[in-house]
């Protein structure tokens, strides 16, 4: 979930931490989707969003207002969803909250842009608006963890601080590019000009896991888009996440998603023949 805040101001609370305060031009970022509260102050009563949903014109449900006589507040919300978002190393390792500063005097002019493209599909609906905003909500996410990212500290530690290794970085990389191929701790060392030993070393380290373990969750973590997207044969899929055998493919598929190849791509085939269509 992210809010972006186009003018005023305000504070939002995640349950069991302390209010951090908004001001125009702020985005923040609910990776994890935490349950969250928005306030003009901090000790107004709040009101729960379906109850702000009761009413409102259906020929705008996008555009809801709501509150008192003080001063204005604009926000855009929205929200991202992604498929096993659990396999994906990045989002795992997320913050509950990433609060990015804008404002007029802010180095993030990206934001202010975007921000600005965002509000203007919602305020104005025109054709194509929904397949426009689902884009740029992808952009946006992608410019908030470049962001993010881009300030860590020097000495960040975890998956996170592994993209900033050179090394390491270059080394997932080459995991996430390439996942078929034929994959040995000892050619990832010698890609990224390491000895095998100092690599492997390295990369638990910094990841958590050692090459062979993060490049078969990677595996599975494509595997699950190609059968999901592609209607592929489960030795097709197997063949181009590395593996030579379907059997091999499908013992390491259900050990880490929980069903077999077949199984999940055809619940994934009738959710899709299920799902309302855009019109």
């Amino acid at each position: 979930m992210f809010h972006v805040v186009l003018s005023g101001g305000g504070f939002i609370t995640l349950a069991g931490a302390d209010p951090v305060p908004l001001h125009t031009g702020d985005l923040i970022l609910m990776p994890h989707g935490h349950v969250h509260r928005l306030q003009s102050e901090r000790l107004v009563p709040t009101v729960k969003f379906t109850d702000l949903m009761v009413g409102n014109p259906p020929r705008k449900p996008g555009l809801i207002t709501a509150g008192g006589t003080g001063a204005m507040t604009v926000i855009t919300c929205g929200h991202l969803t992604f498929d096993r978002a659990e396999l994906h190393p990045l989002l795992t390792r997320l913050p509950p909250l990433i609060h990015i500063q804008g404002g007029e005097d802010s180095s993030q002019e990206w934001l202010q842009v975007t921000s600005r493209l965002i509000s203007d599909e919602v305020r104005t609906g025109r054709m194509g608006s929904a397949a426009l905003l689902d884009r740029l909500g992808g952009v946006l996410f992608i410019q908030v963890i470049r962001s993010y990212v881009e300030s860590l500290p020097d000495d960040q530690t975890g998956w996170l601080g592994a993209l900033r290794d050179p090394p390491i970085g270059t080394a997932l990389g080459l995991i996430h590019e390439s996942p078929e191929a034929a994959w040995t701790i000892g050619r990832m060392a010698s890609e990224v000009g390491m000895s095998r030993s100092a690599f492997a070393s390295r990369f638990r380290s910094l990841t958590g896991e050692t090459p062979m373990q993060y490049l078969t969750r990677w595996r599975m973590h494509r595997a699950a888009f190609y059968l999901r997207t592609e209607g592929l044969g489960v030795l097709e899929v197997a063949i181009r996440v590395g593996y030579q055998s379907g059997a091999t493919f499908s013992k390491a598929f259900k050990r880490y998603i929980g069903v077999a190849p077949a199984t999940y791509r055809r619940s994934a085939g009738a959710q899709a023949m299920s799902s309302p269509k855009a019109s």
